[in-house]
């Protein structure tokens, strides 16, 4: 979590109240940015005064002008009355001003301890799509000025001055009549209930509002990805992303229109009510002025008391029920944040120091979250020390779910994973995590320098090194000829001139990077599917010299590639069929014999075209 950011956790289900997550903001806010509570204090003072200048001054001026009319006693008034209003007018508009970067600076710490979460949250949430729909719900609370965090800021800005001036104006129209005063409040308490109501229903709609807002911005993400640029020209997928498009918008549209007009209706409500208040106010203190002698003076400070405390009253119940409102949202803030990793051990065992290690699966069971089917069932086999171990298999064996396991990505159901000897869920994580080069399928490369992907350092990166690294993936020759070499930016989303990487390009700066690492155990998860299966065996052949006495573990789906290694699993429906090297597959006759044989005959096929 970003520091000064305090959790206080709750048990599942016990949602916070109002309370608790005013001192939540408040006690966070003190702890980023104590100069805000400064302009605070100066700002509700203000707040508090402002409208009884505008009440006071006006009776004082008509009193005198219908009494004794002295001169300089009318100027005096309007002197004061002028300057009052300059400088507590002035000064106001300059806290407003100085308020909104704060609070901003404030809400960006928020948004860091939401960024830091989603990218430290153990792996398994981020596949989870409750997790991301309840992003989607923690970004509401921190994606604007005006609603959730920030706008809670604003509101308890705000709002504190209101009540100090709503007080004063409750103590003048008691002078008038209680009768009234409480006309007024239940007035308008009416409005507060009613508006405090649809704001509830409008959080009610926050999954589905959620859940589209997720795909609609998946869909126009995919819309102006230059990767997928070939693909939507060749397949004509222009109009049907663009339908889907507008499918998942017109089911966010449906529900905000839904809410629009709950919120009209309490609009229409709020009208019909402000007449029937003002209607009947202003004819008591016309009647008080005819039949009860109520002076000229004393009608105008009343008329404008009431004015304005209704108008002042129903901002603060606006604003309270705001505030009500956006602690929904808070609490899903907070909720996010919450989501339950595994717990760090507090005495961690030490990760052995070696040049390798045996990794071995004891009776390893899993199945992933929320889901019935085991990938595995009781599965057992040792990866030696120094050794080459090839996982081959049709997809949707496990191949990949194999690498999530080794790496600590998921833990599993049942049985262990040792580490020379040792359970690696006896290690702290982050530490574990440093121990691997892994390369996965699906790669992604950053819209920073080549350098900056290969060395995922900007401070204290080695260039020589990550040039060597450049040169042992096969893409020294493509990096020297680009104008600024390994400064290149990837991609075009940050610099105009970053280049676009093919898929194979792209792969052999995955395997650099994975180089530069230089993690004590190799992991390559289909990282060449983009290349051919000559240049695939000469990268994993190469890579295979480089790794030295690593153990190393390679999966792919092209049998052939793997033939260096000391060790083949063929991996089928969750479990390994079949173990030996190469030879000893194939003398067996079984199914890896079997793949083997149709995956040769189709590339001796194409080698026959090609040459054809």
């Amino acid at each position: 979590m970003g520091e000064g950011i305090v959790l206080n956790k709750k048990d599942k289900g016990d949602k916070r109240s109002l309370r608790e997550n005013m001192a939540y903001l408040i006690s966070n806010a003190w702890s980023i940015n104590k100069k805000a509570f400064i302009y605070f204090g100066i700002f509700t003072i203000l707040t508090a005064i402002r409208p009884f200048i505008g009440i006071f001054m006006p009776k004082y001026l008509i009193k005198e002008l219908t009494g004794a009319q002295r001169q300089e006693i009318i100027l005096t008034i309007i002197a004061i009355f002028f300057i009052l209003s300059s400088l507590v007018g002035f000064f106001t508009a300059l806290l407003d001003g100085i308020r909104l970067p704060e609070f901003i600076k404030i809400r960006f710490r928020f948004m860091e301890d939401l960024h830091s979460k989603s990218m430290c949250m153990d792996f398994k949430h981020t596949e989870n799509p409750k997790t991301l729909n309840d992003m989607e719900s923690a970004w509401r609370a921190v994606n604007n000025n005006v609603d959730g965090i920030e706008g809670v800021y604003h509101k308890i800005f705000e709002i504190t001055g209101s009540v100090i001036a709503f007080l004063g104006y409750i103590t003048i129209v008691m002078t008038l009549s209680p009768w009234i005063l409480l006309y007024l409040v239940a007035n308008v308490t009416v409005v507060y209930f009613l508006t405090l109501k649809v704001k509830k229903y409008a959080h009610s709609k926050k999954d589905n509002i959620s859940e589209s807002q997720r795909k609609s911005n998946y869909i126009y993400q995919t819309m102006y990805d230059f990767s997928y640029g070939k693909d939507i020209r060749i397949y004509n997928m222009k109009d049907w992303l663009a339908d889907k498009f507008k499918l998942f918008t017109k089911e966010r549209e449906d529900i905000n229109k839904d809410i629009k007009y709950k919120y009209f209706v309490v609009s229409l409500c709020e009208v019909v009510l402000l007449l029937a208040r003002e209607g009947l106010v202003y004819a008591y203190l016309i009647h008080m002025v005819i039949n009860k002698g109520l002076t000229i003076d004393n009608f105008t400070m009343y008329f404008i008391t009431i004015a304005g405390f209704a108008a002042l009253m129903q901002k603060i119940i606006k604003d309270l029920a705001h505030i009500r409102a956006q602690n929904l949202y808070i609490n899903d803030f907070r909720d996010y944040l919450e989501i339950e990793d595994e717990k760090k051990l507090e005495n961690p065992s030490k990760i052995p120091e070696d040049k390798t290690y045996e990794i071995e699966f004891r009776n390893v069971s899993f199945k992933y979250p929320n889901s019935d089917r085991y990938i595995y069932k009781n599965l057992s086999f040792k990866i030696e020390k120094g050794q080459r171990l090839a996982i081959v298999g049709i997809n949707g064996a496990g191949k990949t779910t194999l690498v999530k396991l080794i790496t600590r990505l998921y833990e599993p159901n049942e049985g262990e994973i040792l580490l020379n000897g040792v359970n690696i869920a006896e290690f702290d994580r982050e530490e574990y995590f440093k121990i691997f080069s892994v390369v996965f399928q699906d790669i992604k490369m950053f819209a920073f320098s080549v350098a900056n992907n290969i060395s995922v350092d900007t401070k204290s990166s080695d260039r020589d090194k990550i040039m060597k690294c450049i040169e042992m993936a096969g893409m020294k020759e493509k990096i020297q000829s680009l104008e600024q070499g390994m400064d290149t930016s990837v991609l075009k989303v940050l610099d105009d001139k970053g280049i676009e990487f093919s898929g194979g390009e792209n792969q052999k700066l995955a395997l650099a990077r994975a180089l530069y690492k230089d993690g004590k155990v190799v992991i390559l998860d289909e990282p060449t599917a983009a290349l051919d299966p000559i240049a695939e065996y000469n990268i994993y052949k190469g890579f295979n010299e480089l790794v030295g006495e690593k153990s190393s573990i390679y999966i792919s789906h092209r049998l052939s590639s793997t033939r260096f290694c000391d060790v083949i699993a063929f991996f089928e429906n969750g479990e390994i069929l079949e173990y030996g090297t190469h030879d000893e597959l194939m003398n067996k006759g079984g199914r890896y014999f079997e793949m083997f044989n149709i995956q040769a005959q189709y590339y001796q096929n194409e080698a026959v075209e090609e040459v054809v």
